[in-house]
């Protein structure tokens, strides 16, 4: 039988789709040249994305959830991220060698739709399979909000797409990360990041600390050692 969908939808999904309107937003600016704000909004997408969570928690999901997190999450953080990668590649001139301007974003959307598709097939619930699209769409910002600080960007940006390309759709696990040592000081540099205090230098900082997540797995920071 087929219901109302203004009634299915809870409070999470508002802010789901607020989220996917964040992610289209973020398209038109980058369309339109404005790049910096462009990326601004992926990293208010990614505070949507956490609260929706949150609220879901508290007040309870609906049907529409799931998959309208995966909708919103492959506008914001896999459309909204390559096109701005592809706008950055083409301007800088290494476009010329390979096509790089369209590969490497064209891969860095094609892996994170793959892993949300896996998600949704067989999600973890107690940590992740590959970093989310999440991740990769909030790294991709950071680099380029950060990209006049970093030397042979370019190139460092090509492997970065690369690496998250390959992490996303590995097997590699990841916990999640609850430790307010650590979410505080990366909340800090975020809203930093947003308002434009340093914002160059709040980008690369946050980055650092979300690379270091990245490398967890190597490290065994973050796990569980009582298990």
């Amino acid at each position: 039988m087929s219901e109302n969908i203004l009634r299915m939808i809870k409070p999470a999904d508002i802010i789901t789709l607020i989220s996917a309107l964040l992610g289209f937003s973020s398209i038109i600016l980058t369309g339109s040249g404005q790049y910096e704000s462009a990326l601004i909004l992926i990293l208010i997408a990614v505070i949507a994305d956490g609260a929706d969570g949150a609220v879901a928690r508290y007040s309870g999901s609906g049907v529409l959830g799931e998959n309208l997190d995966s909708l919103a999450d492959v506008i914001s953080f896999g459309v909204a991220p390559a096109i701005a990668a592809f706008a950055f590649l083409e301007n800088s001139g290494i476009d010329e060698l390979v096509f790089p301007g369209l590969i490497f974003p064209g891969l860095f959307l094609v892996c994170g739709i793959l892993r949300l598709a896996r998600f949704n097939v067989t999600g973890k619930k107690d940590g992740f399979e590959g970093i989310p699209i999440t991740a990769g769409g909030f790294i991709v910002a950071l680099f380029l909000l950060a990209k006049n600080i970093i030397p042979d960007v370019e190139y460092v940006f090509v492997l970065l797409l690369l690496v998250l390309s390959f992490l996303m759709v590995s097997t590699i696990s990841y916990p999640k990360i609850k430790s307010p040592v650590m979410l505080a000081p990366a909340g800090i540099l975020l809203v930093m990041a947003i308002a434009g205090s340093y914002r160059e230098v709040s980008s690369l900082l946050l980055l650092v600390i979300v690379f270091v997540y990245i490398l967890s797995p190597v490290t065994g920071r973050f796990y569980d050692r009582s298990k």
